[in-house]
């Protein structure tokens, strides 16, 4: 029970994106962060798009525990970033198909984060799910990743494209397997 990689990856990008991109830009995101400045002259008080972002996310998050864990009594965390352990400790179940599930879910959204906050390479880091290269990247117009391996095709002859659900599926069953092979 508790925090799983994935959940505290999610709540950290989750925080980035509250305090850099909800609350007024002080600093670069990668760069040293220091407290935002608020500055009514210079900027709007927050980007609604990214706010937009953050409320559906822990929407999201929400409708499934209510769906998969009905009997949930706890309430749900007035800070955002807090959802996702919020859904660890209301989810900790047994059955290895629900875990990976939840985790799945939490990890396309660490990714979504990752990519809004302008880290599009984060995709790099994940095998082609058909062709196991590291040849994917990330296509903004069609939001999704693309294989730029010239022998991954779909049957008509198009470059393969993941989406981040599927690429968050193949992420998480493969470190079960890595875990498993471990042990």
């Amino acid at each position: 029970m508790g925090h799983t990689d994935t959940s505290i990856k999610a709540a950290a990008q989750m925080a980035l994106l509250v305090d850099y991109f909800v609350e007024l830009r002080a600093s670069s995101p990668n760069g040293g962060r220091r407290s935002p400045t608020r500055s009514i002259e210079n900027t709007a008080p927050l980007n609604v798009d990214t706010l937009s972002h953050i409320r559906a996310s822990v929407r999201e998050i929400k409708e499934y525990v209510d769906v998969e864990s009905p009997g949930t009594v706890e309430p749900l965390p007035k800070d955002d970033a807090a959802v996702y352990d919020w859904c660890v400790r209301n989810t900790d179940w047994d059955d290895e198909a629900l875990t990976r599930r939840r985790d799945a879910l939490m990890y396309r959204q660490y990714l979504e984060h990752t990519i809004l906050t302008g880290d599009a390479k984060i995709v790099r880091r994940h095998r082609c799910p058909g062709c196991g290269t590291l040849s994917l990247h990330w296509r903004r117009s069609a939001g999704s990743a693309v294989c730029r391996n010239r022998n991954c095709r779909t049957p008509d002859g198009l470059a393969s494209t993941w989406t981040l659900a599927h690429l968050a599926t193949a992420y998480i069953t493969d470190q079960e397997s890595r875990q498993r092979r471990a042990t």
